[in-house]
This record gives structure tokens, sequence and C-alpha cells, in this order.
């Protein structure tokens, strides 16, 4: 996979980096392999990504991403509205460790 960073924009109102670049591969990447990817070319905690959307347009091998970047997880958990996966993935490991402490 090739990664393009096609316009980086510095937002100090939310003290993050708005990405937008372009993936070239064969199969369009998860939001971990970009997170991954955007995380090791800004020095950046994996976890302080936020990928907003990756488009495709048919028939090419060539993806758009949407993102931002954030100085620490703090911050990003701070600014970033959690989604229902998310907040569903917080309370199952919440019930997890009452029944273990049961």
């Amino acid at each position: 996979m090739n990664l393009n960073i096609t316009h980086e924009k510095q937002n100090p109102l939310f003290k993050r980096k708005e990405i937008q670049a372009n993936i070239e591969a064969e199969i369009v990447p998860s939001k971990q392999e970009t997170a991954k990817m955007l995380s090791k070319k800004f020095a950046v905690p994996e976890d302080a990504v936020r990928i907003i959307k990756i488009q495709g347009a048919f028939g090419t091998k060539i993806f758009n991403i949407l993102a931002n970047i954030y100085p620490s997880k703090e911050e990003l958990d701070k600014i970033e509205i959690k989604t229902k996966k998310e907040k569903g993935a917080k309370t199952e490991t919440a019930k997890k460790t009452v029944e273990v402490k049961n």
C-alpha cells in the first residue's frame, strides 16, 4: 500500500491535524490499517488517529481518506463523539469485569 498526503491542515482550536490522503491498494484498507500507517507517518500513537472516511471510486485502486490526528488519546476523547459501537464495546468490557469480580 502506498500512502500520499494530498492536504494537511492544522486546526489549533481542536488541537488536531485534518488530513486528506490517498492510498493505492488492491482492496479497501481497513480503518485499523489506515490508522497504523498515519500514526507511523506523523509519529503519534495509533489510538490518537480518528479515520472519518475511506472512499473509493468504482474501477480504481485509489482510495481517498479523511482523518483527524490528535497529539494524544486524551485529546481525541475530549473532542470526538463516540459511536454506538465504541460505547457498546465499553459497556461490554465493564460487564465482563463485573462478572469476573463476582
